[in-house]
Parts: structure tokens; sequence; C-alpha cells
């Protein structure tokens, strides 16, 4: 069961403010919601999956189905910087061969988070990766 435009806006607007706590059930996971302060006067959206987090979900390393519903990123393991001085010491066509290889110049890395910048975002994410998705209430869950 898909939620519905109405569902969505008011999960959002309780993820909007300080503190505020959203549980799903989405594809047999209890997936909860919270925003929390992260780092000075910012506030983050932290998802929990079965009521916890662990750091084994967060490497791309291994793959666990609880990572489905972390904000997933792919980033290139070699900065723009980096790459840029490397080219400038060694010239454009060795630096080429290089990257023409499979090298550390061309891979990525995935790093699973399990933080959101905004509960809109979040609450996109779980609707485009679940098949399922349910709004558990308060007394449901007591």
């Amino acid at each position: 069961m898909k939620l519905t435009k109405e569902q969505r806006q008011e999960l959002i607007n309780k993820l909007d403010s300080p503190w505020g706590r959203v549980s799903l059930l989405c594809d047999g996971h209890k997936v909860s919601l919270a925003v929390e302060r992260a780092k000075g006067m910012r506030y983050r959206v932290i998802t929990y999956v079965d009521g916890r987090w662990e750091g084994k979900w967060m490497s791309g390393r291994e793959e666990h189905p609880e990572q489905k519903f972390l904000n997933k990123q792919v980033r290139p393991v070699v900065s723009k910087k980096y790459k840029a001085d490397m080219e400038k010491a060694v010239g454009k066509r060795y630096f080429k061969k290089m990257c023409a290889e499979e090298s550390y110049l061309t891979k990525n890395i995935t790093v699973y988070n399990i933080s959101w910048a905004s509960g809109r975002s979040a609450i996109n994410h779980l609707c485009k990766v679940c098949d399922s998705i349910q709004i558990v209430t308060e007394e449901e869950t007591a």
C-alpha cells in the first residue's frame, strides 16, 4: 500500500519541527524518522530501522537489507583538486593512460548515511524504494 499525497504532506509537516517523529511500517520493517540536533543549531532527520541503527550498515562493502532505507551517497575516492594536481605533475598524456586503466583515480566509494537534510527527502526516498508503506500510530507502538 502506497501513501497518498495528503499522507505524505502530513508526515513531512511532522518532520519540519525540531524533535518531530514519525513511525512507518515499510516492507515488514519498522522505520522511524526522528528530527534530532546534529551540529550546533542544525537539525537532521535520523533513520532508525527496527528501533536501531548499526555502523556496519553505513559501509558499502557489504550488503544489508536495511541499507535500502538509508541515504545512499556515491563519491569519488580522489577529489577533483587532487586529480588536477596529479595531471599537472605527470602530464596530460601520461595521466590519461593512468585513468584509462582501472585505478583508484577513477573509482567511487559508496556510503550509506542515516541522516537526511529534510523530512521531504527522507519520505520521498522511502516512497520510491518501498513496495508497501503504512503509517504506525502512537497507540499501535505502545
